[in-house]
């Protein structure tokens, strides 16, 4: 830990904090003890943690770094991580360094890592695609002994196969974080994931439907008689995610405020996002019947409701407002940004919208019309 870094003592009512400290390298914070609502500022921010005791009459001191968590469940992981050193030190004498003889050893620490802050869904997609793509082709060499190389070698083959370059664009995206951690654990100095060479493509989503269909198909929702179904496709044609809408719990709407929020592990960017509860979607959770906790959405074999069981009434849907199959549901969001846009809002206002991390993600979803275009050019002729 370089000289200059600044740590601050951690303390939390209710947990064993002794011994714990917060590197403030930029000084984020003028008090010197860190409590709960320092720590909620540093959500999912690579964040450094001092763990230090006694043992033997010499302070043992070790530096644990964390990506992708609360800042609350950082301290937890550090109260383990000082109670295993200390047993670490009075069964060996020494605390070992991590280990790994592969890639695959170095994978399988890392995703159990970031465990805590994944939904069990990205956990299986991200296993999956590394199984398929990773594991047997470069997964058993050294982790110091692979090259960009090799994973550009891995890229290149799923493109012959025809495969669509988002699924070659997958493979750095587990990756490069992976070697990041390897950085974090002093395995290596370089990350070759970041140099991996992917090839230029289109992205745009493009669906729509003319106002006359889409008003159609959100009477179709408010009429649709089952009303746990008719709840989640409510949030969706508002522009949740179906994860979100379906994992939604009472505990993330606060009437008051007239607000509701998505958390961290069922966050695509993995930040808390919240959201306006506008009155479609506050009038339905009243005449539903609020609690104070659960899922709002709760399944009936399953602690909430599953896409496959989802997925029937939403084709029901579709019918019922004449729209037919040619809607997926992931639809609802560029529908709903491509209205936007020709409505006249900003890209940052549609990305608050949708929650992106950023105005190019949105362009993605967000198609402007001729029509629109019409507007735009007849307004700079009249400003003449």
């Amino acid at each position: 830990m370089p000289l200059n870094d600044v740590i601050k003592k951690i303390i939390i009512a209710g947990f064993d904090t002794s011994g714990l400290y917060l590197v403030d390298k930029d000084n984020l914070f003028d008090t010197d003890i860190i409590g709960k609502p320092e720590l909620k500022k540093l959500d999912n921010q690579p964040l450094s943690i001092v763990v230090k005791f006694w043992h033997r009459s010499k302070t043992v001191k070790k530096t644990l770094k964390f990506h992708d968590i609360t800042g609350l469940n950082a301290v937890k992981k550090a109260m383990v991580a000082r109670i295993e050193l200390k047993e670490e030190l009075e069964e060996n004498g020494q605390i070992r360094k991590k280990n790994f003889k592969s890639l695959n050893e170095l994978w399988a620490d890392y995703i159990e890592l970031r465990k805590d802050s994944l939904s069990e869904k990205n956990v299986y997609s991200m296993t999956k695609t590394y199984d398929k793509w990773i594991r047997s082709s470069i997964g058993e060499l050294a982790i110091d002994k692979i090259y960009t190389s090799d994973m550009q070698n891995i890229v290149n083959s799923i493109l012959r196969q025809g495969k669509k370059p988002r699924t070659a664009q997958t493979i750095q995206q587990l990756l490069r974080p992976v070697y990041n951690y390897a950085i974090d654990l002093g395995i290596v100095v370089t990350n070759p994931a970041s140099k991996i060479s992917l090839p230029a493509f289109d992205n745009t989503m493009d669906f729509n439907l003319t106002d006359e269909k889409r008003k159609d198909l959100y009477k179709a929702i408010q009429s649709y008689e089952i009303k746990k179904y008719k709840g989640i496709m409510l949030f969706l044609y508002f522009g949740r995610r179906l994860n979100e809408a379906l994992t939604l719990r009472w505990e993330n709407i606060d009437f008051d405020q007239k607000t509701y929020y998505i958390i961290v592990q069922y966050s695509k960017n993995r930040k808390r996002q919240e959201y306006p509860l506008i009155e479609p979607l506050e009038a339905f959770l009243v005449e539903y019947g609020t609690r104070k906790y659960g899922f709002i959405f709760e399944g009936e074999k399953t602690p909430h409701v599953t896409d496959d069981t989802f997925r029937g009434h939403w084709k029901k849907v579709l019918k019922l407002s004449g729209i037919g199959k040619k809607m997926r549901i992931h639809d609802t969001r560029h529908l709903l940004g491509n209205t936007m846009i020709n409505l006249g809002e900003t890209l940052e206002a549609v990305g608050k919208v949708f929650g992106h991390s950023s105005v190019t993600i949105t362009k993605r979803y967000a198609k402007t019309s001729t029509q629109t275009a019409d507007k735009v050019l007849n307004k700079y002729m009249d400003e003449k």
